[in-house]
């Protein structure tokens, strides 16, 4: 009897140990996520029925899970939310839609990754990361719809050089952002990275998005409806301290509007530069600034506008920012009123 209850304690104290040494392996998956927004009050808005509205607001909020499936293949599955129009349920209640849903299928070729799925697109991926300030407002090419931030395809992306100084990253996708296919058309993207110095960086970046044909009134054929975008971006960084920058891009859609009537269509050419900084003045409290200037059709006179944010950024705590700002947006249009807001964004992340 002995023996057995003896035979019983050495199986259940081998049992538990072996249970505590998986236990004790690294997680596979996990889980984050993040929330910003804002308390806002429109001073001065260009729609006068928008003045002086105000109000508590969520601008996006992430939920993320990144699984290992094993030491060749990462993936990720993101939602979404926001209180935008687009992003509302029927009912007007916050809605959720999926964000990312990739696998990556590491070192296929060394050095190389390959990404199938719902992913980002190359067009201001490293950008947005050195502004480091998208919950106060997205990068230019994103704000005005020039490139989506998704794209459903595949990618490879890595490095040319051996010390990973020169990176490339190329991508053929769906050109439909978040949703499904609609056509047989693909868009068609290209990056290249520059790391000079560990804390100066520039990108190149470039994009064919294949269209259907499209019919001339005024000629009565049919005309390519192609586009194109190519940018550049300029930054010098030093982590936790500072970071300046620059962007621009310029856009072409081959015979996208009619300059006026009974003419033949023409191409609608599109162009903005934007500047940002941002400086540690102390460890928990940051100054930001950034302008833009967009021009949505360089044959329009007097269409663009210019955007000035500022803000005060204090670290509450790694995680939590707490970031009074005011918002400004002015037009050319000279009977057109700047929209003037001011805000207490709230950004913080868990994971």
């Amino acid at each position: 009897m002995q023996q057995r209850l003896w035979h019983y304690a050495v199986g259940l104290l081998l049992f538990s140990s072996t249970m505590y040494a998986q236990d004790a392996q690294p997680p596979k998956g996990k889980f984050s996520g993040l929330m910003f927004g804002d308390y806002y009050y429109n001073a001065q808005m260009a729609d006068t029925t928008k003045k002086d509205l105000n109000g508590f607001q969520f601008r996006r909020i992430y939920f993320t899970y990144d699984y290992a499936i094993s030491p060749k293949f990462d993936s990720r599955f993101r939602l979404e939310s926001d209180q935008s129009t687009n992003s509302n349920t029927a009912g007007g209640k916050l809605g959720v839609m999926v964000k990312d849903a990739w696998l990556k299928w590491k070192n296929i070729i060394d050095g190389q990754d390959l990404i199938f799925g719902l992913s980002p697109t190359p067009a201001f991926d490293i950008s947005e990361e050195a502004w480091g300030y998208r919950s106060l407002e997205k990068t230019i090419m994103d704000l005005n719809g020039i490139v989506s931030s998704r794209d459903l395809g595949m990618d490879m992306r890595g490095r040319i050089t051996d010390d990973a100084t020169v990176n490339y990253w190329a991508k053929v996708g769906n050109n439909s952002s978040n949703g499904p296919e609609g056509n047989k058309f693909k868009r068609y993207y290209g990056l290249l990275q520059f790391k000079f110095t560990p804390q100066l960086q520039a990108t190149i970046y470039g994009d064919y998005d294949a269209e259907a044909g499209i019919l001339d009134t005024v000629s009565k054929t049919m005309k390519s409806n192609d586009g194109m975008v190519v940018a550049g971006f300029l930054n010098y960084h030093e982590a936790n301290k500072y970071s300046f920058g620059i962007e621009g891009f310029y856009r072409t859609m081959q015979n996208s509007f009619y300059a006026a009537k009974n003419t033949q269509r023409q191409n609608l050419n599109t162009y903005g530069v934007t500047a940002f900084a941002w400086g540690a003045i102390e460890d928990d409290l940051r100054l930001v600034g950034r302008f833009d200037y967009f021009d949505p059709n360089s044959s329009v006179d007097n269409d663009g506008n210019m955007l000035f944010i500022a803000a005060i950024d204090y670290l509450a705590d790694n995680d939590v920012h707490v970031m009074p700002n005011i918002y400004v947006q002015s037009f050319q249009q000279s009977n057109v009123k700047a929209n003037v807001i001011g805000r207490l964004t709230f950004y913080f992340v868990f994971h």
